[in-house]
């Protein structure tokens, strides 16, 4: 059982892996967690851009984002899409944003909102997904929730940027294809790297000094 870090956003899950094969453990239960990170040898900070005083995107600087034009995201008028995905509270839909920042070809991050950010309308991301979001260039488009019964919310995407309208487009093609699927949870497979003939071909991969991890659906 282990907390283990999956984007440099800071996108975190706790995984039970079951040991396979000498070399490979697999998990396929992944809960929700936060855990405080790694110092020392082992850290791994997190790449952060802040965009208003109360509004920080966490990123993953292997993509290269341009920070010097997001940076400015947010002084463009948001663009709103509502996508007629109801998620009730109760369904299993909390590894959205893993299903995100590991099946697009856009480039994920994560939101940190304070409240002022979102009681002045600046930023309001869903809090489920914790500020799940895509980034190209200087747009940024991320995941909404409004609220239709107490039980009920639709998903929506909210876009500020030059190109908000194929950003959110985009966005909003991506939730369609996982309401679709509806994935519940990921399987999840850690190998060793002194054994490079057995890594899979498929799935997104995490590289660490020891292990390769793998994600698939």
């Amino acid at each position: 059982m282990v907390p283990l870090r999956l984007h440099s956003s800071g996108l975190t899950r706790a995984l039970a892996f079951d040991r396979h094969q000498p070399d490979q453990m697999l998990s396929t239960s992944a809960a929700v967690c936060g855990f405080v990170p790694l110092r020392g040898a082992a850290e791994h900070p997190e790449h952060r851009l802040r965009l208003a005083e109360d509004v920080v995107l966490k990123l993953d600087p292997a993509d290269l984002p341009d920070h010097a034009a997001l940076a400015h995201a947010l002084t463009h008028p948001p663009q709103q899409h509502w996508t007629g995905i109801d998620v009730r509270h109760d369904e299993p839909a909390e590894h959205l944003d893993l299903w995100l920042a590991t099946t697009t070809a856009g480039n994920f991050g994560r939101l940190s909102v304070g409240a002022h950010a979102r009681t002045s309308g600046l930023a309001d991301p869903a809090r489920r997904w914790a500020g799940a979001a895509l980034h190209d260039g200087g747009t940024l488009a991320y995941l909404a929730a409004r609220k239709l019964t107490d039980d009920v919310n639709e998903l929506g995407v909210i876009a500020h940027g030059p190109d908000s309208a194929t950003l959110a487009a985009h966005t909003t093609d991506l939730l369609h294809q996982w309401d679709h699927q509806r994935p519940s949870q990921p399987t999840i497979t850690a190998h060793r790297t002194d054994n490079p003939t057995d890594f899979p071909s498929t799935g997104a991969r995490i590289a660490r000094p020891h292990a390769l991890i793998t994600i698939t659906w």
